[in-house]
């Protein structure tokens, strides 16, 4: 029923489609080497964590909203709730998975956030040479007004030998080409051989250095550009997202068939639950264990008293039936066990009304007159009595409670005293009284009485 039931469940749910771009992890940075082998860099020694730590990049909110841009009506949180990432085995691939009730739209979805991954990574990368371009520009603007500044105090407005008119007006960083730097030599006649320099050759060789340091900077500064222009990212597209033919979920047949699983283990941990819990006795063995004394014999059910309780005597009028052999067997084991001492007083009780004392005193009591013995069946259920009415009509008589209720007030004298003399005589005499003959010879009965 529970697999029925989860299968059903499982069909009814709206079908969800998955599509998976591969993408390869490739830093550019020769730091960032995925070889733990290399040693270089803390990508290099843990090659997992770098992983892990793209694999978050993919989730972010940052790739999913510039994946957003090449989908059509669908947002940045959208494209967060449908992907998924994981890394392939111990590879340096990522698969980037989408899932969506559209096939379609959940192989745009992983294209999307594949490229968006990469651009992302790769806008990060160029932020980095061009803020290392951007200070390298901060710093050539100085140093061409220096440069100036000192072909003014020179005087003749010359440059030294080796300097252009390019380190008075570079080329704008970002442009696609820059000027050819000649090679900047040392000016003739800087200095006088064991002299002091003088003024005018002191202002050259200050135009020198400033001309050598812009030099060097706008060269790192080309360089960067250069860098910026043949920037990637740090991961490479090795396998498009494909449209899926099937569907990932649900799966009627293995929810069915996980459904029947997990419908037996709760069966089966239920039943051994009530197992533990129950205290009921329900078996012969049981009550030998539980009392520590054998089993006289077990009494089948009487359906026919069952359902009439006047239906009579099973002993009588149904002196073939299970009950009265079951009944006979239980006289036998009593008989065995008076092999010694024998039995004179049974006591037939029970924890509960109707559980049938009754019925069981009055068939062994007959049982017992029917084997020769003289037989006295006593009703000592003096609120519900029904021995009475097994026995049909019988004369009136005191019952049980005639008997025993005056004794206690035999002219005010204790239950001891009343027990001697004359008082016993009378006890037994009216006690004779009370009983009545059955029309089973040899068994007489002792009724109840009215009720005190």
């Amino acid at each position: 029923m529970v697999g029925l039931a989860a299968g059903i469940l499982s069909n009814l749910r709206t079908p969800l489609y998955q599509a998976t771009a591969r993408v390869l992890l490739t830093p550019n940075d020769p730091n960032q080497r995925l070889n733990p082998a290399t040693g270089n860099g803390a990508v290099g020694n843990d090659p997992d964590r770098y992983v892990a730590g793209q694999t978050n990049i993919v989730q972010s909110e940052g790739v999913a909203a510039e994946a957003a841009k090449s989908l059509n009506g669908v947002t940045a949180s959208q494209v967060e709730s449908k992907i998924s990432v994981r890394q392939s085995g111990e590879s340096n691939v990522l698969k980037i998975s989408a899932t969506d009730p559209d096939p379609a739209q959940a192989r745009d979805i992983a294209q999307a956030v594949a490229k968006g991954y990469i651009e992302n990574r790769r806008q990060a990368a160029v932020a980095g040479l061009q803020g290392a371009a951007d200070d390298i520009q901060a710093k050539l603007g100085p140093l061409q007004a220096q440069i100036a500044q000192l072909d003014t105090q020179i005087g003749d407005g010359s440059t030294v030998p080796g300097a252009s008119a390019a380190l008075i007006s570079p080329v704008k960083p970002g442009s696609a080409a820059g000027p050819t730097q000649p090679a900047v030599q040392i000016p003739a006649g800087s200095g006088t051989l064991g002299g002091a320099p003088s003024t005018q050759e002191s202002l050259k060789a200050a135009r020198y250095a400033a001309a050598v340091q812009y030099e060097t900077l706008y060269s790192r500064q080309q360089e960067l550009l250069v860098d910026i222009s043949l920037k990637r990212g740090d991961a490479e597209l090795i396998a498009d997202a494909k449209t899926p033919g099937a569907p990932v979920s649900p799966h009627p047949k293995r929810d069915a068939v996980l459904g029947v699983i997990v419908g037996l283990l709760v069966g089966v941990g239920i039943s051994l639950l009530r197992e533990q819990l129950n205290d009921r006795i329900r078996s012969a063995p049981e009550v030998e264990k539980l009392t520590g004394l054998p089993l006289l014999a077990q009494l089948p059910l009487d359906e026919v008293a069952a359902k009439d309780r006047l239906a009579g005597l099973a002993m009588v009028e149904r002196a073939a039936s299970p009950l009265s052999e079951a009944i006979r067997s239980l006289r036998t084991s009593i008989q065995y066990l008076g092999v010694d001492q024998p039995v004179k007083v049974i006591v037939v009780t029970s924890s509960a009304p109707g559980e049938g004392k009754s019925l069981v005193a009055a068939n062994l009591a007959t049982s017992f007159a029917q084997a020769a013995y003289r037989t006295l069946l006593i009703s000592a259920d003096l609120r519900r009595s029904s021995i009475d009415t097994m026995f049909g009509d019988l004369p009136p008589s005191p019952g049980l409670t005639g008997v025993v209720a005056p004794i206690p007030a035999c002219n005010g004298a204790s239950p001891t005293a009343a027990t001697n003399g004359h008082d016993l005589n009378r006890a037994a005499s009216k006690a004779a009284e009370a009983l009545v003959k059955t029309d089973i010879p040899g068994l007489l009965l002792l009724p109840a009485g009215p009720t005190p």
